[in-house]
């Protein structure tokens, strides 16, 4: 699933800075237009021409990444600014923002109605983005959903190693062949417990994309404390996915929403908000995926293409 347009939204914060730091590298690696948003909460002091002062970050990301950055003014909330630049996008990239606006109270968080109501994947950024992920964790349940979700993904970071994560309600106990292995590698085609194991059906959604790619399948087994949680009784899936991405070291955390309705929405945003307060590392949330679109350039308010800047 290719991602022609990615949005982000800046306050011009050290953390928001980071979000579009990590929107410029993906956008790099996907060869994706820009489209950058000026958010905040309430007017900043520093900045007389904010408009302006997001016009001159967007050559310098044009210039720095060779890829067409362009601006966006767009007029409420942040949480309307953001759903605004999603609307047109195949990724929407954001800092944790977490405050909630009293003459919206309502909406709740500003985050939290982004991530309900975004028609496009959310990645919340939450540490610096000097390099491309190493690794990430997706949260999968052998679903048809997930098998997209791990699609979308994998196609994100393709140099990055997988680890699938069983988030089913019932994980299935290790084998005894998954004990001396512990992994599913697609550096070498291992594929012993295909048969038992519905998420080694995933792997050839990932290595179509390189034989190179390091897949490993775990579930709640896998940690010691999720095992016994397991055993206990105790279906904390946040702190689930917090235990295996702090034993696997992923500097991503992927998760779906595998269920539709209003209630399901308000949960999956809960869900998702707890993560984000319990990793160090970025979450990308999927709610909605994109679906597939042909490039086309949409209308914004300026544009700077790479190798064409202004002087």
């Amino acid at each position: 699933m290719k991602i022609h347009t990615i949005a982000a939204l800046t306050d011009f914060s050290t953390e928001a800075e980071h979000a579009l730091d990590r929107a410029a590298l993906l956008g790099a690696k996907h060869q994706a237009q820009l489209i950058l948003v000026y958010g905040a909460e309430s007017p900043d002091p520093r900045f007389a021409n904010p408009q302006a002062r997001l016009e001159q970050r967007a050559r310098q990301i044009a210039r720095r990444h060779s890829i067409t950055v362009t601006t966006r003014e767009y007029e409420g909330s942040v949480a309307e600014r953001a759903l605004q630049a999603a609307a047109s996008a195949d990724l929407l990239v954001v800092d944790r923002r977490m405050e909630r606006e009293w003459t919206r109270f309502w909406q709740g968080p500003t985050l939290a109605h982004c991530l309900r109501n975004s028609p496009c994947p959310v990645l919340v950024v939450q540490q610096s983005a000097e390099t491309d992920y190493e690794r990430m964790v997706i949260a999968v349940d052998g679903s048809r959903a997930s098998q997209d979700l791990v699609r979308y993904a994998g196609d994100l970071q393709r140099s990055a190693a997988v680890d699938l994560y069983h988030a089913a309600a019932q994980p299935t106990p290790p084998s005894a062949a998954d004990a001396q292995s512990g992994t599913a590698s697609a550096d070498n085609g291992n594929n012993n417990n295909s048969s038992s194991n519905p998420l080694a059906l995933y792997q050839d959604t990932l290595t179509r994309h390189g034989k190179s790619r390091r897949l490993r399948i775990k579930n709640a087994f896998d940690a010691r404390r999720n095992r016994v949680d397991t055993h206990l009784g105790t279906r904390d899936m946040p702190r689930q996915l917090m235990v295996q991405q702090q034993r696997s070291g992923a500097d991503l955390v992927v998760i779906g929403q595998l269920r539709t309705g209003f209630l399901a929405s308000w949960t999956f945003s809960g869900i998702a908000e707890r993560l984000l307060g319990q990793v160090a590392c970025d979450v990308l949330v999927c709610a909605n995926l994109p679906t597939p679109r042909d490039n086309a350039t949409p209308t914004h308010r300026s544009a700077f293409p790479s190798g064409r800047l202004p002087a």
